[in-house]
């Protein structure tokens, strides 16, 4: 049971959340589960701009959900062209878990927006992004347990609103903060009963992975701006991503590495120009008896 509320809460950003250690997240906020932040989340939602068949049955599961939780608020550096690749394309970050050996999650893509999942220990899930823009993700999510843990097979639904708010860093670096609010309904009463008795637990749990995989996300663009082909040579290894998808990573990580040397010489530059307006004071200035080279003084 726990799996089907972690794998709920975690969403497609952190789709039972493998840390990788040594990238920076910072988290800015703790989790919540205030009336006020729930509030708050439903109002993000466009509902006015989806179709009635999407607005029904995201405001089944929003309405009044068994369980609400808004995760710690992450920030990470990445650049903003990868981070929504990875968002909108979670096989590729659960694929690079695979040949790390992290993971015993598999993926499949079947249609232009939905995901289904399963962790190989009776959990499966199918989630669709529902609205998608550079800062807003929408996401529906369906799945089912059915394994040694409880008798009868349990199932649920949740939806996942991710807000991705964007800044410059002081070296022109994109700093990424999420924010991940989640509604989750369980269709069995007595088990949704016992879900929220266990939601302080398992709710600590999703704060983990969703902090370790951001740190992932993060760690990720850092290794794609240091060694770019690095990062295309690891993209032709995902065979369980289709061609297409596969070939945009490759691209974007290129793109992340040459975005990088472009601010790299830029900072180069600037601190160039900024050492050369310094003029030393005369009494200042060492004495050379025999310079070894003429130089022309500024």
């Amino acid at each position: 049971m726990r799996r089907v509320f972690v794998l709920a809460f975690t969403s497609l950003l952190a789709l039972h959340g493998c840390g990788f250690r040594g990238a920076v997240a910072q988290e800015l906020t703790k989790a919540s589960t205030s009336s006020q932040d729930r509030d708050a989340a439903l109002r993000s939602i466009p509902f006015d701009q989806m179709t009635p068949e999407t607005r029904d049955k995201l405001w089944s599961v929003v309405n009044r959900p068994d369980i609400y939780r808004r995760l710690p608020v992450v920030s990470i550096e990445c650049d903003p062209d990868l981070y929504l690749h990875m968002i909108r394309h979670p096989e590729v970050v659960v694929s690079i878990w695979h040949l790390m050996g992290i993971t015993q999650v598999e993926t499949e893509r079947v249609a232009p927006y939905v995901v289904n999942a399963a962790d190989g220990a009776g959990t499966r899930s199918r989630i669709e992004l529902v609205y998608g823009t550079p800062k807003l993700h929408v996401f529906y999510g369906v799945g089912d347990y059915e394994g040694p843990l409880l008798k009868n097979r349990i199932t649920g639904k949740c939806v996942m609103a991710l807000q991705s708010d964007y800044y410059k860093g002081e070296s022109g670096e994109t700093l990424v903060q999420n924010r991940l609010d989640v509604f989750l309904t369980v269709d069995q009463r007595g088990i949704a009963m016992l879900a929220k008795t266990l939601h302080p637990l398992v709710g600590k749990a999703a704060d983990h992975n969703f902090v370790e995989t951001a740190r992932f996300m993060g760690r990720l663009s850092k290794t794609a701006e240091e060694n770019g082909r690095g990062v295309q040579q690891l993209a032709q290894q995902l065979d369980s991503v289709d061609a297409k998808t596969r070939k945009e990573f490759s691209d974007l990580a290129m793109l992340t590495h040459r975005r990088a040397i472009y601010r790299f010489q830029n900072a180069s530059a600037a601190v160039a120009r900024e050492a050369s307006s310094i003029r030393i004071p005369f009494a200042t200035q060492p004495t050379m008896a025999r310079p070894s080279r003429l130089t022309n003084t500024p």
